[in-house]
Parts: structure tokens; sequence; C-alpha cells
């Protein structure tokens, strides 16, 4: 898996699904919740293949 290729297809795919909850749901009070998710997701996949690129 590459990180490089994978870490901004989750920023966007975190942004899209931001803008898409928030339209359908007529208020972006919650949708921010996909942005902060994809975040998590990035963080946590960087930590789980920092090791792996060092080998």
């Amino acid at each position: 898996m590459d990180l490089k290729k994978i870490i901004p297809v989750i920023c966007i795919l975190s942004g899209v699904a931001m803008v898409v909850w928030g339209t359908l749901e007529g208020t972006y009070t919650h949708s921010w919740l996909a942005v902060f998710v994809g975040g998590a997701l990035i963080a946590v996949l960087s930590i789980l293949y920092k090791d792996k690129d060092k080998k």
C-alpha cells in the first residue's frame, strides 16, 4: 500500500462526504465529522505504516 497515493484519496473523499452529508441534511452542523474521521484515519495509517517505510 502506497501512502502517498492513499492519503490524498482519503482527503478528497472526506471532503466530498462532508459536502454531500451537509447538503442532504440541509445544514453542516454535524457534517464536519466526516473530515475529522478522514484525518483520524490518515493519522492511524501513517502510524501503522511508519515502520514499514524504514525497512
